[in-house]
């Protein structure tokens, strides 16, 4: 029978011993190399968090001004499917929008902002309301939401038509 032999593996190196070049030379990061990368990183995440905050605030308007829409909208619908008027209410200083009769208020969030209000019907204490009639047709009302950090001309203007009730928005640059 024939015996089958492992090759014969060199000795360990000792402590103290050199080893044949390149066997033994990687052993790490260099703190110089890791000080270099930590550098980068860290200025690659500066570039980018206000990027990414940004972009969140954005969203937060979106869905504040999708919110909205959605209450005149379904309001709207109330209005022609009861028979009976519905209102929503701005009110404008305290950044809040209700719906009258429902004991409902839409979010509006912390990053948007109630801008600007035309139309509608106002009283003396900064309450705007739009009524939306079972005929369809509205009291009107135009509302400028946009960023609290941005200018007041910056946002989105949702506009109800006061003749066929049409809920619009638009992208606002003045």
């Amino acid at each position: 029978m024939s015996s089958s032999r492992l090759p014969s593996l060199p000795p360990p190196a000792l402590s103290g011993s050199r080893a044949a070049p390149g066997l033994c030379d990687a052993r790490g990061f260099t703190l110089i190399e890791i000080i270099v990368t930590m550098v980068i990183v860290g200025m690659a995440m500066a570039l980018v968090a206000p990027a990414i905050n940004s972009g969140s605030r954005a969203r937060d308007v979106r869905s504040a001004v999708r919110e909205v829409t959605g209450a005149m909208r379904s309001l709207q619908t109330e209005a022609v499917r009861t028979g009976q008027p519905q209102s929503l209410m701005v009110f404008v200083e305290e950044n809040r929008i209700e719906l009258e009769g429902f004991s409902r208020e839409v979010t509006i969030g912390n990053a948007a902002a109630l801008r600007q209000v035309a139309g509608g019907e106002r009283d003396s204490f900064g309450l705007a309301r739009v009524r939306f009639f079972p005929n369809g047709s509205t009291s009107g009302l135009q509302l400028l939401i946009g960023d609290r950090d941005y200018p007041a001309e910056l946002g989105y203007l949702v506009s109800v038509d006061p003749l066929i009730g049409l809920v619009t928005v638009s992208d606002e640059e003045r």
